[in-house]
């Protein structure tokens, strides 16, 4: 038992061994009162201490490629994947670890988004309705394992016959434009764009 005043100090000091996944990691410390004693202050029982491993994280989007005559509907799966070695967890400010972000092809219309998908105007203002926009952030989790994989499914309607048409598919991190805030942990940035290709 320590009395008031009294300080303690381990034995030896802490040892961490990172896991061939770690990337950004954290060790939560925190200490309680024994016996039932009162804390006259909580609010510094707690610490946090971060762990940067040298790691990466190889993020992809691939894009898909639909068909149809003006007037018909067809999925179109967009999908991201973590092709690691390491995980990603923004376990502090629980911000999504990514967003894949579709640019709607000319010609056509969204009729079905997936979840976790919203609608913007093309520089990322708001968009009154689910369906229609010309482009869709969707956010994943705020953490992905180091073999993360997710599909988003659009339901796209071909209004226009447009040979070649295309739209842009890319990935982002959720707090800023990718420009701005690249992911410093993917080894190869070549692959976060993909294209959805229609006719």
């Amino acid at each position: 038992m320590l009395a008031p005043g009294d300080s303690f100090e381990l034995p030896e000091p802490l040892t961490v061994r990172l896991a061939p996944h770690a990337l950004n990691e954290r060790l939560d410390i925190d200490v309680e009162p024994g016996d039932d004693a009162q804390d006259l202050d909580s609010r510094n029982d707690y610490a946090v201490l971060q762990i940067d491993a040298e790691n990466t994280a190889d993020f992809s989007v691939t894009g898909d490629a639909i068909s149809g005559a003006a007037g018909q509907t067809a999925t179109a799966e967009l999908t991201f994947k973590n092709n690691g070695p390491a995980w990603l967890g923004n376990l502090g400010s629980g911000d999504p670890a990514a967003e894949v972000r579709l640019i709607v092809p000319e010609g056509t219309t969204i009729t079905g988004v997936p979840s976790g998908c919203s609608p913007h105007t093309l520089d990322g203002g708001y968009y009154p309705k689910k369906t229609g926009a010309p482009r869709y952030d969707c956010n994943l989790r705020y953490w992905v394992l180091e073999d993360t994989q997710r599909t988003f499914a659009f339901s796209v309607r071909v209004d226009t016959v447009v040979p070649g048409a295309t739209g842009a598919v890319s990935i982002h991190p959720s707090f800023g434009e990718f420009g701005e805030y690249p992911f410093d942990f993917d080894p190869d940035l070549t692959n976060n764009k993909a294209v959805l290709a229609v006719n």
